[in-house]
């Protein structure tokens, strides 16, 4: 019979190892990436069918998140610097089932999240689905997990989940809640028809959905940060950015052309205006 002392002895010990080994793989505190992402789902109803076969009148009528399956992936990078106004973007990257199966899907994600291991994962809402999807697809495809999807604990440093941020001891809000309440464009499409769309194959509208989301939460990621002081930047400029490089990865978003790169522009301008009023007059 094992000793619960020394099991728990053992614990601590595991926990400090692994303490230590993050704070030696900490990044350059002048240097602050994140990585922003959003996903979209479709059923796996088949093996839901099975399961509520088996279960009869006691399965659960919703086809929660072990039945899900990653239809759609967006995420976006962004690298803070210590002296310059103007973060550096990659992305955003968009991919779908229509030219990609899951697992490969999955494993230029995970890639991406390896390449840049000290990058904290952004979510809005990701600890409540989004991840534990992953973490089970993955398992399904026998993929190794990134670091940022190792730790469970909906606190791991490696992650920021904006939903649970921002509202703390408050009601959680929706994505399009937030944003229509912050003035940044959101959600092109009503979030619960995403789904429905995904299995009808309109991979168009899915694609533009999961990129808006990652576009929306990568300015409420930006606006978090910087009122911490976390990153320094011109947040103008760093908006601007991030519309500039949505326009040149997704050139045919009508999301990105139509709402999100005016709305930018018109932030700037607002900025300029703002400068202008407050300078002293001689």
């Amino acid at each position: 019979m094992t000793d619960p002392l020394n099991a728990f002895e053992q614990m601590l010990l595991e926990s400090a190892r692994q303490f230590e080994c993050q704070s030696s793989e900490r990044p350059d505190p002048a240097t602050t990436s994140i990585i922003v992402l959003d996903l979209e789902f479709l059923y796996d109803r088949d093996s839901y069918a099975g399961y509520a076969i088996s279960e009869g009148t006691t399965a659960c009528k919703d086809i929660r998140w072990p039945f899900h399956r990653v239809a759609a992936a967006c995420w976006l990078a962004a690298t803070f610097t210590a002296g310059s106004d103007v973060p550096e973007i990659s992305g955003p990257i968009v991919l779908s089932l229509d030219a990609i199966d899951e697992r490969t899907l999955l494993q230029k994600l995970f890639d991406t999240l390896d390449a840049n291991s000290s990058a904290v994962l952004v979510t809005w809402g990701g600890e409540a689905r989004d991840l534990a999807v992953l973490r089970h697809r993955a398992e399904i495809h026998d993929l190794v997990l990134p670091l940022q999807l190792r730790n469970g604990s909906p606190h791991a440093p490696q992650r920021l989940d904006l939903c649970r941020a921002t509202c703390v001891q408050a009601i959680p809000v929706h994505l399009g809640e937030y944003a229509a309440s912050s003035s940044i464009p959101a959600k092109p499409i009503p979030a619960r028809q995403i789904g429905a769309l995904a299995e009808k194959g309109e991979w168009g509208k899915v694609r533009e959905q999961v990129c808006a989301d990652v576009l929306t939460t990568s300015v409420i990621a930006l606006r978090y940060l910087s009122v911490r002081d976390i990153i320094r930047c011109d947040r103008d400029k760093a908006q601007a950015a991030i519309a500039e490089a949505a326009a040149s990865g997704i050139p045919h978003s009508k999301f990105v052309n139509r709402d999100f790169i005016p709305w930018a522009a018109g932030q700037a301008i607002k900025a300029q205006t703002r400068s202008a009023v407050e300078q002293p007059v001689h």
